[in-house]
């Protein structure tokens, strides 16, 4: 094996624990909705440092490649995983540790149910706006406790930091999420340009297509609202500059 794909080496390790899991292995589906997650956290950080974390930004295709992880040591006896990268030139190990460093504090703001806290306190907006919008990917790892798989505890490390353990998310890290599922983080004030497709009477919601063509959705006071709905000046077909903060969970 080589000396990067062990599991002491690992960028980042998933270890699921459970009774039931000391006879058999973690399901797949458990895993797999967990890979993602920790892979779409690697993806937003890379966008934060670079100052491109916006609603329904993605990195390219090349620098997909780049922060592409795989499976490098599976310890069968423990359903522990070692995460390495895809690509092992230097270059790109030494930018998926800086990572994994900007990564990792987020995480344990949420393990140590303080994230809330911890938002409010950080100076850098970037890493403010980072850790809110992880909010989904947490929960999607943290909803596999409990579920149908016989999880008890997923606990992630970054041995590259030598941290062994980084967060142990167990069933009271799911119910603190669920408490501040209605919680939000205004970000930066922003100006996009748009065109209307789609209306949400209920809710006060607009859904636009950008300038590059992806979904942007909008919240609007009763005012504006009615104003874009039935305003003939801003009939649905027209370009319209829209102001505001985007919000992260």
């Amino acid at each position: 094996m080589d000396k990067r794909e062990k599991y002491e080496n690992a960028l980042f390790t998933i270890r699921f624990s459970g009774e039931e899991l000391k006879t058999r292995g973690v399901s797949i589906y458990d895993l797999s909705n967990s890979l993602l997650a920790i892979q779409r956290i690697v993806h937003k950080a890379h966008l934060s440092m670079k100052d491109k974390l916006l609603k329904g930004a993605f990195p390219n295709e090349e620098d997909r490649q780049t922060l592409a992880l795989q499976i490098g040591e599976r310890r069968r006896s423990s359903d522990a995983f070692g995460l390495i990268p895809m690509l092992s030139d230097l270059q790109t190990l030494a930018y998926l540790k800086q990572i994994a460093g900007y990564i990792i504090p987020a995480i344990i703001a949420y393990y140590t149910n303080d994230v809330l806290d911890y938002i409010r306190g950080e100076k850098n907006k970037n890493k403010q706006i980072f850790t809110a919008s992880i909010y989904t990917e947490v929960v999607n790892i943290v909803t596999r406790v409990g579920a149908f798989g016989s999880v008890e505890t997923i606990s992630l490390g970054a041995p590259t930091f030598d941290r062994e353990t980084i967060a142990a998310f167990n069933y009271d890290t799911k119910i603190y999420l669920k408490s501040i599922q209605d919680e939000y983080f205004l970000g930066d004030y922003q100006t996009i340009k748009g065109r209307v497709y789609k209306f949400y009477p209920a809710s006060n919601i607009v859904a636009i297509h950008g300038s590059d063509n992806r979904v942007i959705v909008i919240f609007l006071s009763n005012e504006d609202f009615h104003k874009v709905r039935y305003h003939r000046e801003n009939r649905p077909s027209k370009v319209q500059i829209w102001c505001g903060n985007n919000i992260s969970v």
